[in-house]
C-alpha cells in the first residue's frame, strides 16, 4: 500500500525476510508489493502485501506485472484498508482458481487471522483460524511451512 506506516512497511519486509529464506530452494516464488494480482471474473488487478506463486508465474496478457496465480496471499492491515481487504477484495481474491490460502496481519497488535481453502481448487469451503500474541506459529497449509508469530513481529513496538 503506498504511504503505509512505519510499521505497515517494518511487517511486511519482516515476513517477505524470513519466508524468503524459507522458500528459497523450493519451486516457490515470493513477490512484493510491486506487482498485482490480476481476477479475471472481475477485469480487475489489485495490489497485495506479499504473494506466493507456486512453480513459474502466470502472467496476464503479454505484460509481467499482473500475476493470474497466486497461491498464498498475505495484506497487513491499514485503518483505511482492512474493511476492503477483509470484504470485497478477499471476495475477488476467492473467485482465482489458485488461491488457496489468505493471511490478514495486524500491525496494531500481534494478531493474525488465517483463511485455507479446504476444497481446493474445486469448492470454496474456507477455514478460519486466529493466531494471538507473540507465542506459537502459523501452518502455512499451501506452503507447508510453519511461521513463527515472533518472526512476523521482530523488533516492532506495538
Amino acid at each position: 500500500m503506498p504511504g503505509g506506516s512505519e510499521v505497515h512497511s517494518a511487517i511486511a519486509c519482516n515476513l517477505l525476510i524470513y519466508l524468503g529464506f524459507l522458500l528459497r530452494d523450493t519451486d516457490f516464488r515470493l513477490y512484493n508489493s510491486d506487482l498485482r494480482v490480476w481476477i479475471p471474473e472481475y477485469n480487475c488487478g489489485t495490489y497485495t502485501d506479499l504473494m506466493v506463486v507456486n512453480g513459474e508465474p502466470e502472467f496476464n496478457g503479454s505484460g509481467t506485472d499482473e500475476i493470474l496465480n497466486p497461491l498464498l496471499i498475505v495484506e497487513v492491515l491499514s485503518p483505511s484498508t482492512e474493511a476492503y481487504d477483509r470484504g470485497e477484495k478477499f471476495r475477488k481474491y476467492r473467485s482465482v482458481p489458485s488461491f488457496c490460502e489468505y493471511l490478514l496481519v495486524s500491525q496494531a497488535e500481534p494478531y493474525i487471522e488465517q483463511y485455507h481453502n479446504l476444497d481446493r481448487p474445486s469448492g470454496d469451503r474456507w477455514q478460519w483460524q486466529v493466531y494471538d500474541g507473540v507465542e506459537g506459529a502459523i501452518v502455512l497449509h499451501s506452503l507447508n511451512i510453519e511461521l513463527p508469530m515472533a518472526e512476523v513481529y521482530r523488533r516492532i513496538s506495538l
